[in-house]
């Protein structure tokens, strides 16, 4: 018998790799639209909890949220360009599939693009290692363009 319990991040990991693994890529548009108003939902009350001067500040907010929440991150700016390292997956789906959770990562770009008051099509998160894809940490870097 399984003695850790399930919370609902992970549960809806497991829900999205189900669904990944029944519906293949048809699934992914739906997991980053859902996701990513939901990013944009969050975003919206944690820009007046954090009141960010710019990505700088706000990286560095998400980092803490993070880190206080047992998800050990960190986050190093250079050239204006915040690149984000994670060590745990709050949806647990480590070594399962990248492309669920580049789909899932939508959260965190609308997030920001919300707590930045940036425009559709103004904000890039891209994702260089993934622990969905069986790398030792994920590693990604948000971009105001």
């Amino acid at each position: 018998m399984n003695n850790q319990r399930t919370d609902m991040q992970r549960l809806q990991g497991k829900l999205c790799v189900a669904l990944y693994e029944k519906l293949g890529v048809r699934v992914l548009p739906v997991i980053r639209k859902v996701y990513g108003k939901y990013g944009f939902e969050v975003g919206l009350g944690l820009k007046e909890k954090w009141k960010p001067g710019g990505l700088d500040e706000a990286v560095k907010a998400f980092v803490e949220m993070c880190n206080v929440n047992g998800l050990p991150s960190e986050v190093e700016m250079q050239d204006g360009v915040a690149y984000w390292t994670g060590y745990s997956c709050p949806f647990g789906i480590e070594n399962t599939y990248r492309p669920v959770c580049e789909a899932l990562m939508a959260m965190d770009r609308e997030m920001f693009r919300a707590v930045l008051g940036v425009k559709k099509g103004r904000m890039e998160f891209t994702i260089d290692k993934c622990l969905a894809a069986g790398d030792d940490c994920c590693e990604g870097a948000f971009r105001l363009l």
